[in-house]
């Protein structure tokens, strides 16, 4: 056993600590489980009275079973070139105890894993997904594990756990003449060393007066454990915010952290042999039970110059460089036009740049104490704006201010793309139901009036095919789509707010839409729709947060109805109100999250939420004979969790809408092009496009009219979990794949006589839910990633007997509803990119 010893000394931490980042959990149980159960499922399936099943299904199960296995972690691994007769590294193993919380100790494990010494580290490979081997192992060298125990002694004790006991166990395991060592590390985590103290002892009154004004923000606490990750944070924090009050020479290496591990007590002098034992003994038993340190935070030596405060001078603008120039040329012999206002000056070659932008989008003006967060957030600010595709900055001293220089490379300005999409819904791999194509033309000119204003216009053009239609109308679907969007980079308000925003990426939005849908022998619709809105960010840390608000939003509806959809609504009175012609006069609002955390690298979120409310609106009460009044919200969140070689990801989602209306024409339900959906490549894939809901209704079943007919609904509720995992690499093509499962549904907001099972209520929530399991393939081109996944209909609200569920023990893959169609309870989803 090797124990850590704590030597009483001071410790300087400086420019040098290293930073170690932290490392997500690993999503092993979630695999085992995984794993299992499905492997339980399968053989159930195959084995169990499964008389009727195809010749195609037992190998897609089989094929299944393999992905699952890809899962798992097969310890039994294979070894490759090993060493004959001689001990070799075969396995690596961390026990971690004393951790405060299972999180915790899962935590350290994965961390600590990166310290072992390379001489004593398994190399391991996934091959073909389901087999792990072992390449070329290393002869076990013993000599090496104080190493090994020292880089996780150093790495631990970052983290303040400076009395950490390390216990290695070997174990080898002879198989014929392969002599496999297995190294497991026991670590015993003990007491935490905290902090006992926290003091900034700088040397200048102005730096210390600032200092302790922003004692709040400071990365120590006392009480809290020592950590060398916190006290590089804290050093990290004083610069930057010393450099934010005009402190332009003041860099990491004029500060340090001093750390005092000696007890006080033991200072204090006693000649009496017996109290000098007594005091090192007390001493020994107070570090083992509450171990603790003081840090003082203070400056080297300083010149003059180091403490000293700039103010800003001019900016500089070079606005049209070449990727030749460089910039120190640039200084000493700068583009030969330039204009100078307010302390901006443009200098070009060619004036395709408007001045006044450089002073609308800087966030710093002359004589303003020098602040290296504006500085860095004006740069950021002019690289989103799109108009440069590199961005640039220098600084420069003159006397007592600070020159800041913007070398701008401008980005092609007018381009054009072309993009096709495709996705299917098919209940047979080689003959379905819906294959869906679309175009999409793209205009793009990122500085339309030399004002840096981007602008895109787009053509779509679309088909659904039904290509299993037995009546011979292959088109179903046609569409066409013409769209233009100006995107101010300021805020265009109808007065001058008292303060202006330091919101980041602050724009303006202006659009016009024309969009024209044929469902063929149902209904034509033709739209009009235009919107004003503003959006804003605001960044914290890796995370991005962005707010749209269209308090303007204009929509112009014309709807013709055909024969069948007429059919249909005679059999179903209440879908009425959905194809009703009417307009919308909204505003809405949205709020979008999306990133991660320094101290969560490895997981990202997405996070939506927006509200819709239309009709009332400046009290549109004259107009309101044609006007929708309804008021719509939805949220959405995503979370996906990386680890080596896989992931983890889950959405929730929801919606609900209700029509206010008092007018019996409109009122009702939702415009339909308003309603939620469910079923398809991305949401609830074990049922066609839209073809999914509402609630337990049977209503689509029981006429052969509206079998093909979307569904459309008030309120949706839907969440998904998927597991994704490699299977192998071909050349530059990665091939993966992932199981998941859907489970949700979409409803009528309010009960009608009419159909009362398409209503929501709570107490049939559970009846009501369709749960879907699968799994598929996941091709990535590197620009793009084509899916092909396989869903199975779990639970169906509409099948009649136990409770919607299959029963595996006599699977059918076809059932006949009412109406005497035939439905395939599985479905096969072609799709472009991740689900979600």
């Amino acid at each position: 056993m090797v124990q850590s010893l704590s030597n009483n000394s001071f410790t300087n931490f400086g420019p040098s600590t290293i930073n170690t980042d932290s490392w997500s959990q690993c999503f092993l149980w979630a695999k085992d489980w995984i794993y299992l159960s499905s492997l339980l499922f399968i053989c159930i399936m195959l084995f169990l009275r499964l008389k009727n099943i195809s010749f195609f299904s037992r190998f897609y199960l089989v094929a299944l079973l393999f992905l699952f296995t890809a899962c798992a972690d097969v310890k039994n691994a294979l070894v490759h070139d090993y060493p004959k007769q001689v001990s070799f590294v075969f396995e690596n193993k961390i026990i971690v105890k004393g951790a405060d919380n299972k999180a915790m100790q899962q935590q350290l494990v994965n961390e600590l894993g990166n310290y072992w010494d390379d001489s004593l580290k398994v190399k391991k490979i996934r091959q073909f997904g389901v087999f792990n081997t072992v390449l070329q192992p290393i002869n076990f060298q013993p000599e090496r594990l104080p190493r090994t125990i020292q880089y996780m002694h150093a790495y631990l004790a970052s983290k303040g756990y400076n009395q950490t006991e390390f216990t290695p166990i070997i174990k080898i395991d002879t198989i014929n003449n392969e002599w496999r060592t297995r190294i497991t590390m026991l670590v015993q985590l003990n007491k935490k060393t905290l902090l006992d103290s926290i003091t900034y002892q700088l040397t200048d009154k102005k730096l210390q007066q600032i200092a302790i004004n922003h004692l709040s923000q400071s990365y120590l606490k006392k009480g809290q454990p020592f950590s060398n990750e916190n006290i590089n944070n804290e050093l990290d924090r004083l610069v930057t915010l010393f450099r934010s009050q005009g402190y332009f020479n003041f860099t990491k290496e004029k500060i340090f952290a001093e750390i005092d591990t000696i007890d006080q007590s033991l200072m204090q002098l006693n000649l009496d042999p017996l109290a000098q034992i007594n005091q090192v003994t007390n001493a020994a038993l107070m570090k083992d039970k509450n171990p603790s340190w003081k840090v003082s935070i203070q400056l080297r030596n300083t010149s003059p110059s180091i403490v000293k405060q700039y103010h800003v001078g001019r900016q500089l603008f070079y606005s049209d460089l070449k990727l030749t120039d460089n910039p120190d040329s640039i200084l000493t012999t700068p583009p030969p036009f330039s204009e100078y206002k307010n302390g901006i000056v443009h200098s070009y070659r060619k004036r395709n740049y408007k001045s006044n932008i450089f002073e609308q989008q800087s966030f710093i003006k002359k004589g303003d104490l020098y602040n290296e967060n504006l500085y860095y957030q004006t740069l950021n600010n002019f690289s989103s704006l799109g108009a440069w595709q590199q961005i640039d900055g220098r600084t420069t001293i003159k006397q007592d201010s600070v020159y800041l220089h913007y070398f701008l490379l401008p980005a092609l300005r007018r381009s054009y793309s072309f993009d096709v999409e495709g996705s299917r819904n098919t209940s047979q791999l080689t003959s379905g139901n819906l294959l869906g194509l679309s175009t999409n033309f793209t205009y793009r000119d990122k500085n339309v009036a030399k004002k840096s204003i981007p602008s895109i216009t787009n053509l779509r053009l679309g088909i659904e095919l039904n290509v299993g239609n037995s009546n011979n109308n292959l088109t179903q679907t046609l569409l066409w789509n013409v769209g233009h969007t100006y995107s101010f980079p300021s805020l265009i308000l109808p007065f001058t707010p008292q303060k202006s925003s330091n919101s980041k990426n602050t724009r303006t939005n202006f659009s016009l839409n024309s969009a024209y849908i044929d469902r063929l022998n149902y209904y034509q619709l033709k739209s009009f729709t235009t919107s004003w809105g503003y959006e804003w960010k605001k960044n914290k840390f890796a995370t991005t947060g962005t707010w749209i608000y269209k308090p303007l939003n204009i929509e112009f509806y014309q709807i013709n109805k055909f024969s069948k959809l007429d059919s249909l609504l005679i059999l179903n009175p209440f879908l009425r109100s959905s194809f009703n012609e009417g307009n919308v006069i909204s505003q809405t609002l949205n709020y979008i999250y999306q990133g991660s955390t320094i101290k969560n690298p490895r997981q990202n979120t997405y996070f939506r939420i927006g509200v819709e409310e239309a009709g009332g609106l400046l009290g549109l009460t004259s107009l309101k004979s044609n006007i929708y009044r309804y008021l719509k919200l939805e949220a959405e969140l995503r979370k996906i969790y990386k680890y080596d070689y896989t992931e983890l990801a889950w959405r929730i989602m929801g919606g609900w809408g209700n029509n206010y209306s008092n007018n019996n024409t409109l009122s009702g339900q939702l415009p339909f092009f308003k309603q939620f959906t469910a079923g398809g490549p991305y949401s609830m894939r074990a049922w066609g496009l839209r073809q999914l809901g509402l609630g337990s209704s049977n209503f689509y079943d029981t006429s052969a009219k509206s079998q093909s007919f979307d569904r459309f609904g008030d309120l949706q509720l839907e969440a998904n979990l998927e597991y994704r995992f490699p299977l192998f690499q071909w050349g530059s093509y990665k091939i993966g794949s992932a199981v998941f499962t859907d489970i949700g549904n979409i409803w009528n907001a309010r009960d009608t006589k009419e159909d009362p099972m398409a209503g929501f209520k709570l107490s049939r929530l559970y009846q009501d839910l369709a749960i879907a399991v699968g799994t598929g393939l996941r091709l990535d081109f590197n620009y793009f990633i084509v899916r092909i996944d396989y869903a199975l209909k779990m639970k169906d609200p509409t099948r009649a007997n136990n409770q919607g569920w299959m029963d595996i023990t006599n699977i059918k893959w076809t059932e006949v509803k009412q109406n005497g169609t035939s439905v395939n309870n599985y479905a096969w989803q072609f799709g472009i990119g991740l689900p979600f």
